[in-house]
């Protein structure tokens, strides 16, 4: 597998694409508001402000703590719509679809490019729709295009008439955590367990300098446990006045987070810099000598960041 070129070139192009972002034409999301009604039917709001989220995208009210914890682990993504919400609600067509496959096939490409050129903001919500509809398409039309070929071709769409114009940051992380999926030609629980570590890596280097080791075996498991509980939590929204057992989900699902939050806590956290990722990258080419050594250099050096600086930021001491 060559997906290092795929982190080589995301490192290189992450700075101008987010440095020179136009937000004159970003469209933001709709602002959805939920019947209050539905909010009385949470007995607590914190519940409510979660439900939500995860249903709309707004992430005011969210409890500080836990908004702390979601990002430690990783997580903060699950709190908007995106490609995740929306291949997990399409977990009812892939379970209609072998008795019924053609009717099944026509409503999910209707509902996709409905999605893709109707609506408004939900950028990686939408980029999943349209890669959705090409494997159908490929798939009634008998094409036999194969997986990696519908990607680069979704890729170039969405970047020459699609979504990047108006999000490229959005479209950095959909791309990077899409081509590693695509990259793996024989799926094996613990390379993509590798990858995703090494995209939380480029993302920690980017943004917070800083990454919890532990989060690399639990934010996996909690965002695969997120896509089965989702669409019971979207099913819900049609009665939940009537019957609110959403509620009950959080609370453990939250619960859960907050358990996973205080292991990869007392594991504690790495700062991440240049030759860490460097290390991993070799790493993946299986020259574990040299990659072992670069990593343990990094460990111990703070190039080319504030280490000092970015580490205090992380425990809450501002210099």
């Amino acid at each position: 597998m060559r997906f290092n070129i795929i982190f080589l070139a995301a490192f290189l192009f992450i700075n101008p694409l987010t440095n020179q972002f136009n937000y004159r034409k970003y469209r933001p999301a709709p602002k959805i508001k939920l019947p209050s009604k539905i909010k009385k039917s949470f007995k607590e709001k914190k519940n409510f402000y979660f439900y939500r989220s995860v249903i709309t995208g707004q992430k005011w009210g969210l409890d500080k703590k836990l908004k702390k914890r979601l990002s430690h682990l990783n997580l903060m993504h699950l709190m908007t719509p995106s490609g995740l919400h929306l291949s997990s609600l399409f977990l009812i067509f892939f379970l209609i679809r072998r008795r019924f496959k053609r009717p099944t096939q026509f409503i999910e490409l209707v509902m996709c490019f409905i999605f893709y050129f109707f609506l408004p903001g939900y950028y990686s919500f939408r980029r999943i729709a349209l890669l959705r509809s090409f494997f159908i398409l490929n798939d009634i039309r008998k094409t036999n295009y194969t997986k990696m070929q519908i990607f680069i071709f979704f890729l170039i769409t969405d970047f020459l008439f699609g979504t990047y114009r108006f999000g490229h940051l959005s479209f950095y992380l959909s791309t990077l955590f899409l081509a590693l999926i695509f990259s793996i030609k024989d799926f094996r629980v613990y390379k993509m367990y590798l990858l995703f570590f090494v995209a939380q890596l480029f993302i920690a280097h980017k943004f917070s300098g800083v990454i919890y080791p532990a989060s690399v075996i639990l934010s996996p498991l909690l965002t695969s446990l997120f896509t089965l509980v989702y669409p019971i939590l979207f099913l819900n929204l049609f009665f939940i006045k009537i019957w609110n057992y959403s509620e009950v989900l959080i609370i453990i699902y939250t619960k859960l987070v907050e358990f996973c939050f205080n292991i990869a806590n007392s594991i504690g956290f790495i700062h991440v810099n240049f030759l860490i990722l460097i290390g991993i990258i070799i790493y993946t080419r299986k020259s574990k000598n040299y990659s072992f050594a670069l990593i343990t250099i990094g460990l111990i050096s703070d190039f080319p960041r504030d280490g000092l600086q970015i580490i205090l930021n992380e425990i809450g001491i501002g210099l």
